[in-house]
């Protein structure tokens, strides 16, 4: 299991840890590969596994409602803590919420369960990132613009994967093996660019990054826990969700932060400081649901 449980999270860590040493010797800027990413590949990554992998998208529904109730029912559980510690809901809930699942999230149940569960890990994912360009922007002190959202290419692919795979249609073999070669991009340079990314964040308010790290993947699992509770998931599903709600906070959360002048120095805190601690507690989560 130990074995098992190293080469899951090897691949994951040693990538991003290729980038951030990258980044120490040399000024980098991975703006325009990240814009590339989100823009090219991981669209196409989503389009691919669901309308390639995804046996039904009638899955997707009760398991995308769970990832609601642990995106949301984390600030929910949360939102005490911000007034027994007097720290501001608008800093500390959104990290808490909104996390790293497509970063280390996808990579994570990519070399834990293989290329079936990749469609069902977006499906969590894509929870996640509508909430983070909605909710967390208005928690963050931006106001939502309902037309950017649905030009988000990764929304695009994924209406776009549904209604494929709802209607049984396929791409023809010349056009299935280049999008399946870019497709198997995006997961290396995620992980590379969140190396590199992890170079600039903060650990100057310690003291409440550690209560993040604590609390975020806490919060989440409880919430995976309920939802499994409510759901008939099968095992893999009840797996991943449980993966899901154990991951860390979300780099974008510390951009965000800094792009509407929210605190951003304490989010960053947050940020590295969860995601540092995501090497322990990650091996502990897959010691229990593999």
């Amino acid at each position: 299991m130990i074995l098992q449980i190293i080469s899951i999270i090897f691949p994951v860590f040693f990538i991003a840890f290729i980038g951030y040493l990258y980044a120490n010797k040399v000024k980098i800027n991975m703006d325009m590969p990240n814009k590339i990413n989100m823009d090219i590949f991981i669209p196409i990554m989503v389009f691919y596994f669901i309308s390639e992998k995804l046996p039904s998208i009638h899955m997707i529904g009760s398991f995308s409602m769970g990832a609601v109730i642990v995106v949301f029912g984390s600030g929910i559980i949360l939102y005490p803590i911000t007034k027994i510690f007097n720290l501001n809901p608008r800093t500390f809930l959104p990290p808490m919420m909104f996390n790293n699942s497509i970063n280390l999230g996808l990579p994570l149940a990519f070399f834990a369960f293989g290329e079936e569960a990749m469609a069902l890990a977006i499906a969590l994912s894509l929870v996640q990132v509508i909430g983070q360009f909605t909710v967390a922007v208005m928690m963050y002190g931006g106001k939502f613009d309902i037309g950017s959202l649905f030009k988000n290419p990764v929304i695009i692919a994924t209406l776009i994967g549904l209604l494929f795979n709802y209607f049984n249609f396929h791409l023809p073999s010349i056009l299935l093996d280049p999008v399946k070669m870019m497709a198997q991009v995006s997961i290396p340079l995620v992980l590379f660019a969140l190396g590199v990314r992890l170079i600039h964040l903060e650990l100057r308010y310690w003291k409440i990054g550690i209560l993040g790290a604590i609390l975020c993947p806490l919060s989440g699992i409880l919430m995976a826990l309920l939802a499994i509770y409510i759901f008939d998931y099968t095992p893999l599903q009840a797996s991943l969700i449980i993966l899901f709600g154990a991951l860390p906070p979300a780099v974008i959360n510390s951009i965000m932060a800094e792009k509407y002048n929210c605190d951003s120095i304490t989010v960053a805190s947050i940020v590295a400081i969860g995601n540092i601690a995501s090497l322990i507690i990650i091996p502990i989560v897959l010691y229990f649901v593999l």
